[in-house]
């Protein structure tokens, strides 16, 4: 699989990652800050809905009415003083006296009593500085719904002038609520207090607390599970690549093993007419050779004699290979079978060359008389360079071996080794370290590897020697039962 792509795709997973993860810890923040905020809310409201039926009582009681009385005459009541006089009882009085029951409540600071106006009417303590109520806020009391306010740093001093001159800004809930009589839509006044926060703003930081430490395990789970269904997916992805590119591979291959078929029939028919027409002119060269005058001893004529040999050998070795081609002949050659050929090929020209050749190996195993013989033929060329590669006195090894589900044929000799500059392009004609070599032999060998799905390749090579091996996998390969 290229690279490029795998780069691409964990660029494209980390940054589908990151936006998943940026897109969660949005929605997990705004819904927090929901949340706190519905939490505060509520309990902000507590005191007032918990004060509010409170103050209704009181008002009641001032006008000495039951739960359930209906709302009194202002006309009929009054109010006896501390000097024994009778005062009427009016609505703003009954407000006033409601409210100031309540100032002597545990954690209250202040209460301001208003008239069903809006107007200051009396504070607890006295030094309270009075503020006129909003618009917005009568407007709200008037539809008989209380106000509740919580200020986190509230200063006592301006607004309590020096009631508590030793106070710095501390938590104060603000409640404002309408007072009137039960079946009424008439407001009666307007309290307003001033109570101690410091326990609701504790009770507040506890809340914000645990719902911070929740929200950072479910941020913190979230991303992990984002990043865990990223990564699978593009491990999925990753893997769905390969198949493809293996598949591609296989394709590529296919297709190349067609076409090498497809050049190898013809290349084999072409052989074919050229090797028949050779056979004639090949055979009288050698009959020509053969009766040289007994005083031609030289080198040249004996070279010429045994290239005419070799020649006229693989000539009947490759006309006889493509007729059992041709022919459907069929039969099977086992690994013992190829290393007594390669022994009864060669052994006569490793002694006229004064080379000592070892041919060891072979296994039970039996190949189809194609792949057989062609790989036969590709290790005659191997052994056969091998030999000429070797000076007298060394030695060429060839081993015929059965490993790892493939055939491994390896050829060692003890020659000067190839030259860098020829292997780079081993494989292509042309290509040669020996003097007058056109380079056929391994260009042959090559493709003829190819045809039987082996591998050919040059091993090491330096000035001690060189090694050649062909590994052929055996998915073609036949086992004696």
């Amino acid at each position: 699989m290229p690279r490029a792509f795998s780069l691409r795709s964990a660029t494209v997973a980390f940054t589908v990652a990151g936006l998943l993860m940026a897109i969660f810890a949005g929605v997990l923040l705004r819904f927090r800050q929901e949340l706190t905020e519905e939490i505060h809310r509520r309990m902000i409201e507590r005191d007032a809905a918990v004060l509010h039926p409170v103050a209704l009582q009181q008002l009641r009681d001032a006008a000495g009415l039951h739960t359930d009385s209906p709302a009194p005459n202002p006309d009929l009541l009054a109010y006896a003083g501390p000097d024994d006089s009778v005062t009427p009882l009016t609505h703003s009085v009954l407000a006033v006296l409601a409210a100031l029951k309540s100032a002597q409540q545990t954690g209250m600071l202040g209460v301001a009593v208003f008239d069903a106006d809006g107007n200051p009417l009396r504070a607890v303590p006295a030094s309270m500085l009075f503020v006129d109520l909003p618009p917005d806020d009568y407007l709200e009391l008037t539809r008989l719904k209380p106000i509740s306010r919580y200020h986190p740093r509230f200063a006592l001093g301006p607004a309590f002038a020096g009631a508590h001159p030793s106070e710095g800004p501390v938590p104060v809930l603000e409640v404002l609520l309408p007072l009137y009589f039960p079946g009424s839509q008439n407001l009666v006044g307007v309290a307003q207090y001033f109570m101690d926060a410091r326990p609701l703003a504790a009770e507040l930081a506890t809340i914000d607390a645990r719902i911070a430490s929740q929200t950072r395990g479910t941020l913190l789970g979230g991303i992990a599970l984002i990043l865990l269904v990223v990564g699978a997916a593009h491990w999925a992805m990753i893997r769905a690549q390969r198949l493809i590119a293996e598949r591609n591979e296989r394709l590529i291959r296919a297709n190349l093993e067609l076409s090498l078929a497809a050049k190898a029939s013809v290349l084999g028919q072409i052989t074919s007419h050229l090797l028949h027409g050779l056979q004639g002119p090949v055979a009288g060269l050698r009959a020509v050779l053969a009766t040289r005058p007994p005083h031609e001893t030289s080198e040249e004529w004996q070279s010429a004699t045994d290239y005419t040999a070799r020649l006229q050998s693989m000539i009947q070795e490759t006309v006889s290979l493509l007729g059992d081609r041709s022919s459907s002949t069929a039969y099977e050659l086992s690994g013992h079978d190829l290393i007594g050929a390669m022994r009864e090929r060669h052994a006569a020209t490793a002694a006229q060359r004064g080379v000592q050749l070892e041919i060891s190996g072979g296994f039970g195993a039996s190949l189809d008389s194609n792949r057989g013989n062609l790989l036969c033929l590709i290790a005659s060329n191997l052994i056969e360079n091998a030999l000429e590669a070797s000076p007298a006195g060394g030695t060429v090894r060839a081993v015929l071996t059965l490993a790892d589900n493939r055939v491994l044929l390896t050829v060692t000799d003890e020659g000067p080794g190839v030259p860098d500059e020829i292997r780079q392009r081993l494989f292509q004609p042309g290509r040669s370290s020996k003097p007058g070599g056109s380079g056929l032999g391994l260009a042959i060998s090559h493709l003829l590897a190819l045809e039987i799905g082996a591998e050919l390749q040059l091993v090491q090579s330096d000035e001690s020697g060189s090694e050649f091996s062909i590994s052929l996998p055996l998915q073609r390969l036949h086992t004696d039962s």
